[in-house]
């Protein structure tokens, strides 16, 4: 008898048939896909740091009785852009911050996006409508704030704190503050203003002893009624010391006199 042909079994048949046909399905649908609307949902820190995804272009920052301050250098914005996402990434609002008695102000101007406002108090900062001002970022905000006080301390600031005519500037003599006169303040304007800032005095003895003489600026009373002061610490080396104390700091800085501009 002739040997009886083998083939698949009806069971088989269908099997092979079915999953033949769902491959197709599936090359089909992929290739004549519907195209969707990719849609991201980001954590608050995620938000927050997309504030920073444009690229700033300057920082403009007003100091109570200073005037405004604009800050353009490159890495200069990149280090604060980072020092800001820092702390609204790692901070959170924990409490009512009382007023402060020193508030520094601006704004980030971007090339691609709005701009953007920021206050920094000494243990709160506040970036557009988010603030942040718990312990675990308040050494950050401290560093922020004396980084940022730090840019006002240039011959050109100080000597238009001194010459501008809304504030008054004094002499302290034996404990007594004396209204400096207008040709004193103008010899002073012109010794601060031809001085050049020195980062590292360390190697002066003489700034260990009393100053000859101390100057006070008191300059005009900020937007919020805050008082705020400068201290001048001359010495007859030609050497000084500028102490801006801003109420709630003791930063200072080191001017060396230019010799020729008077003594």
């Amino acid at each position: 008898m002739p040997e009886e042909k083998k083939g698949l079994s009806w069971f088989r048949l269908i099997l092979v048939q079915a999953v033949i046909g769902c491959i197709l399905i599936g090359i089909c649908s992929y290739t004549f896909r519907i195209p969707l609307d990719e849609v991201r949902t980001l954590s608050p820190q995620q938000d927050q740091s997309e504030r920073f995804a444009g690229i700033p272009m300057r920082i403009d920052l007003n100091y109570p009785g200073l005037g405004k301050v604009v800050l353009d250098d490159p890495k200069e914005l990149l280090s604060l852009k980072s020092a800001f996402s820092a702390l609204l990434t790692a901070g959170r609002e924990e409490r009512t911050v009382k007023d402060a008695r020193l508030l520094l102000s601006g704004s980030i101007v971007y090339l691609d996006q709005e701009d953007v406002p920021f206050q920094v108090q000494t243990s709160a900062f506040r970036f557009g409508d988010v603030s942040v001002n718990s312990l675990n970022v308040s050494a950050n905000i401290r560093k922020l704030q004396s980084m940022l006080i730090d840019k006002v301390f240039t011959p050109s600031t100080i000597g238009m704190a001194v010459e501008n005519p809304a504030n008054e500037v004094y002499a302290l003599k034996n404990g007594v503050m004396l209204r400096l006169s207008e040709a004193d303040r103008t010899a002073l304007t012109v010794q601060i203003r031809t001085a050049a800032r020195v980062i590292d005095f360390s190697r002066f003895e003489e700034l260990t002893r009393q100053p000859d003489r101390h100057f006070v600026i008191s300059l005009q009373a900020s937007g919020q009624g805050k008082k705020h002061w400068l201290h001048i610490d001359r010495f007859n080396s030609a050497y000084m010391v500028v102490y801006d104390l801003l109420d709630e700091t003791n930063q200072r800085a080191y001017f060396k006199l230019n010799v020729a501009s008077g003594t």
